[in-house]
């Protein structure tokens, strides 16, 4: 029988783990938003763009991020697969320019078109992982004409 497992590379494991690195990351900067506005210190938070950002995008990214990991981790090996990677480099992208420009009062408009395109990529980024993670889970039949594995059809089911 042919070993379907292979060993995670270096770089699938940074990839692997990127996602709950960044996943606590936003959430600590998050629970120090919260922590920001209930002692009253809002110096920090400079603006009603940033103050959204820190207290609901990023807790919102943090929880995203989780549940795509948990996703992930059911596959075997659990490898993000290079689709996965992109929207995860969109995402990241979206974050930083909504971070980039949460600090200026005059560029709110733009925190209001970046927020929906954020939960637009996490959404899709989700059910990228979600369904490759069916897929991959499903059971491998074997072709008996040429002893090859294959997904099975609706008729071998």
């Amino acid at each position: 029988m042919m070993n379907l497992r292979r060993a995670m590379s270096v770089s699938e494991r940074l990839w692997f783990w990127a996602q709950p690195l960044l996943a606590a990351l936003a959430l600590l900067a998050g629970a120090a938003a919260w922590f920001l506005q209930f002692t009253g210190n809002l110096s920090a938070l400079p603006t009603v763009q940033s103050l959204i950002t820190g207290q609901f995008v990023l807790p919102g990214l943090a929880l995203s991020l989780l549940i795509n990991q948990v996703t992930v981790s059911l596959r075997r090996p659990p490898m993000l697969t290079v689709g996965e990677k992109l929207l995860l480099i969109v995402q990241l992208a979206v974050v930083a320019a909504i971070l980039a420009i949460s600090p200026s009062a005059e560029l709110l408009f733009m925190g209001f078109l970046l927020w929906p395109l954020l939960i637009a990529v996490a959404t899709t980024a989700f059910a990228t992982m979600a369904s490759t993670t069916i897929r991959s889970r499903r059971p491998l039949a074997l072709d008996e004409s040429d002893g090859m594995l294959s997904e099975p059809t609706a008729q071998s089911r």
